[in-house]
């Protein structure tokens, strides 16, 4: 049996409050110039209107995207009829879940950002998020009020590491793409090999640990990559997509959501 030498609350606790001492240390580091070098938030001074316009506007639809995600699983779970859906078709509602997330996603990303396609890209956006809210419903229905502290600690975290990368040299986390993806294939076979596996077995309870703390030291990273992939495309891209670059790191957030409230359930479940 796989032994945990801290609670799950605990961990969650320590990786937020390592996040915030991150981005905390970061700025005094960068910020003070300690670095020797320009970090992207000192450029931001010397930006063109485009430029802030930009950056801006991606924020816009990422925080507009998990508004409607919000806002959809709480609509899911007002609706019965789509609870007993989810909760007693697990696979047909997991391949909704796929072919809904993964077509939109598609659809809205060959879309170009245009006037002329406008209503088809921030449906197909709208879409993606609504199908993400709604497959998280049940999951968050389970966790009841936990579900706002980790959401909590979730902004906690993904607003200290988009600080962290603000401050940093713009292209300081840029070469992390290799290793990321690197990382998140061994997080998905990893996944997949949870639900293969015993989950009291070593193994079982090794793959599930590889997928949670792994999932979120791997998204932590991807937040710090994908705040300056923003941040660098619109500094130098002639076409750029504000739309298709708010989905990076608002998957970044679902992701180390999720993963921060199911260890928040563990605890509160262990404790009863």
């Amino acid at each position: 049996m796989w032994h945990y030498s801290m609670e799950a609350e605990q961990i969650s606790r320590v990786f937020v409050a390592g996040g915030c001492v991150f981005g905390i240390g970061s700025l005094c580091y960068y910020g003070l110039g300690m670095s020797g070098e320009v970090g992207a938030i000192d450029k931001a001074k010397f930006w063109p209107a485009e430029v802030r316009q930009r950056v801006s506007t991606t924020y816009g639809y990422f925080v507009s995207g998990l508004a409607v995600t919000a806002a959809a699983a709480y609509g899911a779970m007002r609706t019965e009829a789509v609870m007993r859906f989810l909760v007693n078709r697990p696979f047909l509602s997991l391949g909704v879940f796929l072919v809904g997330t993964i077509g939109s996603s598609m659809v809205c990303q060959a879309t170009p950002y245009t006037a002329a396609a406008m209503p088809l890209k921030l449906g197909s956006f709208a879409v993606f998020s609504s199908v993400m809210g709604a497959t998280l419903a049940p999951l968050i229905l389970m966790a009841g009020p936990i579900a706002v502290r980790a959401a909590t600690y979730t902004a906690g975290v993904v607003g200290a590491l988009t600080l962290t990368a603000a401050c940093a040299p713009s292209e300081r986390y840029l070469y992390m793409s290799g290793p990321l993806s690197v990382g998140l294939g061994v997080v998905l076979v990893a996944s997949i090999g949870g639900m293969i596996a015993s989950p009291v077995s070593a193994v079982g309870a090794g793959l599930h640990a590889v997928y949670m703390y792994g999932g979120l030291v791997l998204f932590g990273g991807f937040v710090l990559y994908d705040t300056q992939r923003i941040i660098n495309g619109a500094e130098k891209s002639h076409t750029y997509d504000p739309v298709n670059m708010s989905i990076g790191i608002y998957l970044d957030t679902i992701n180390l959501f999720v993963r921060i409230l199911m260890l928040m359930m563990g605890s509160g479940n262990r404790r009863k």
